[in-house]
């Protein structure tokens, strides 16, 4: 990986943050933050867990982060809390 695209990660990263924030951070009064209470650092992990995924991390390089993601990052989360089974 060169530079270039390790500083276009780092943008799309950034981008996907603030997404998240509009929805789930308590900092940020996310829509669903009363509910959800993700923090930053909540957030910040399951962005990270979810970029570990080729196929996801090919796919916002290219579009952005969209719904699917954003929801898929949220059960990545609930599920680290334990919050979230998935059978």
């Amino acid at each position: 990986m060169n530079l270039n695209e390790m500083m276009k990660i780092a943008e799309r990263g950034h981008e996907f943050i603030a997404y998240m924030n509009g929805f789930y951070s308590l900092e940020h009064g996310g829509i669903y933050a009363g509910e959800m209470r993700f923090t930053q650092e909540d957030i910040v992990d399951g962005i990270s867990d979810y970029f570990k995924n080729e196929d996801a991390l090919r796919g916002i390089m290219q579009y952005g982060a969209d719904t699917v993601d954003r929801e898929r990052v949220r059960d990545i989360i609930l599920m680290k809390r334990g919050e979230l089974v998935i059978n």
